[in-house]
C-alpha cells in the first residue's frame, strides 16, 4: 500500500468514526425513513384520490416516487457503512465496495435528477392546460404518458451518462452519496443547468398563474373551461411552493459545497472529519423529502377547503322566486362588471 492511499484511509476512517458525522448521518436517515411513509401516504391519499388531470397525477406520482426511492437508497448507503464497521480491521476496510457503491450512487443520482426535471415538466404540463383551456380536461392519451415518462426518466438518465462518462468508482469513499472522481466538472454543469431550468420554470409558472387569474372572470368560458382555470390557479400555487423550497435547498448545497472546495477555512485545516461533516450537513435532500409531503398536504388541504366553500356558496344561492331572480341578476351583474374591468 502506498503512503498516499494509507493517508486517505486514515482520514476517511477518522471521519466515519467521528461522533458529529455519525450524528448528522443518523438524523438524515431518520428523516429519510419517515419520508418513505409520509410520501407513500401522500401519493395514496392526496394524489390518487384527487380530481387532478391524469397527466398531472402522473407527474406528481413520479415526483414523490423519486423522493421515496432516494430516501430508501440514502438509508441503504448508511447500512452499507454499518456493514463496513462490522468487518472493520484496518483503516482501508472502511471504504465502500466498488459494485454496491456504483449501483447505489448511480441510483441516487438518477432519483435526484428525475425529481429536478419532473418538477419542470409539471410547469410545462400546466402551460398546456392553460393553452388548451376548453378541451384539456378530456385531453389525455397513452402518447402523452410515454412522452412524460421519456422526458422525466430517459432524459435525466442520458444526462447522467454524459456526466459520469469518466467516473472512477474505484476511488476510496466511505458513503455511497459521495460522487466518484472524474465527475465533478460535468456534475457541476448539470446542477447549474437544472437550477437555471428551475428559475425559468418558476417565472413561467407565475405567467401561467397570471393568465389564469385574468381568465377567471370571463363570462364566455364554458363550465369545463372554468373548472380547468380553477385547477390551474390552485395547482400553480402548489407547484410554486415546491419549486421555491427546492431552489433554496439547491442554493444552500451548491454555494456551501463550492465554498468548502474552493476556500480554505482555518477550522478545517487539520480537521478532515469536521469538513466532511459540514459537507454532509449541506446535503439537505433528506430534509426536503421529509418536508415536501407535509407542505404539499397543507396546500392540497387548503385547496380542498376552497373548493368546498365555493360549492357551499353555490348551493346556498336561492334558485326560485323573487330571491332566486335577484341572486341570478346579481351574479350576472358581478360577472359583467369583472369582465369589463379586465
Amino acid at each position: 500500500m502506498d503512503r498516499e492511499l494509507f493517508e486517505i484511509c486514515q482520514e476517511n476512517s477518522s471521519t466515519a468514526f467521528s461522533v458529529g458525522y455519525q450524528l448528522v448521518y443518523l438524523i438524515y436517515v431518520v428523516l429519510s425513513v419517515t419520508s418513505v411513509f409520509t410520501c407513500s401516504y401522500f401519493i395514496k391519499t392526496f394524489i390518487w384520490k384527487s380530481t387532478f388531470h391524469p397527466n398531472f397525477k402522473l407527474l406528481l406520482t413520479m415526483y414523490f416516487s423519486a423522493a421515496i426511492f432516494h430516501s430508501i437508497l440514502f438509508t441503504a448507503s448508511y447500512l452499507m457503512m454499518i456493514e463496513r464497521f462490522l468487518d472493520y480491521q484496518t483503516e482501508c476496510d472502511i471504504h465502500v465496495s466498488v459494485v454496491p457503491y456504483m449501483i447505489v450512487h448511480s441510483s441516487i443520482a438518477i432519483c435526484l435528477f428525475c425529481g429536478m426535471l419532473t418538477q419542470v415538466f409539471m410547469v410545462i404540463e400546466r402551460l398546456f392546460a392553460t393553452i388548451k383551456i376548453e378541451s384539456y380536461e378530456h385531453n389525455t392519451s397513452f402518447k402523452h404518458i410515454l412522452a412524460y415518462l421519456f422526458f422525466c426518466i430517459v432524459l435525466p438518465v442520458s444526462l447522467l451518462v454524459w456526466a459520469y462518462q469518466d467516473a472512477d468508482y474505484k476511488s476510496p469513499v466511505i458513503t455511497a452519496i459521495s460522487p466518484p472522481k472524474g465527475v465533478e466538472f460535468r456534475l457541476n454543469i448539470l446542477y447549474i443547468f437544472c437550477f437555471l431550468l428551475a428559475i425559468l420554470a418558476l417565472i413561467l409558472l407565475q405567467v401561467v398563474r397570471y393568465v389564469n387569474k385574468r381568465r377567471e372572470s370571463r363570462i364566455e368560458i364554458s363550465l369545463s373551461g372554468r373548472f380547468q382555470i380553477v385547477e390551474n390557479i390552485d395547482t400553480t400555487t402548489f407547484i410554486s411552493s415546491i419549486l421555491i423550497i427546492n431552489m433554496i435547498i439547491s442554493v444552500i448545497y451548491i454555494v456551501g459545497i463550492f465554498s468548502l472546495r474552493n476556500f480554505e477555512f482555518d477550522v478545517f485545516i487539520n480537521n478532515r472529519a469536521g469538513l466532511s461533516t459540514v459537507k454532509l450537513v449541506f446535503y439537505l435532500h433528506p430534509l426536503f423529502s421529509f418536508l415536501m409531503p407535509l407542505i404539499s398536504s397543507y396546500h392540497l388541504s387548503k385547496m380542498r377547503e376552497r373548493r368546498l366553500k365555493r360549492r357551499d356558496h353555490l348551493l346556498a344561492i336561492k334558485t326560485k322566486g323573487r330571491e332566486g331572480s335577484d341572486a341570478y341578476n346579481q351574479l350576472l351583474h358581478d360577472q359583467w362588471q369583472q369582465h369589463f374591468l379586465k
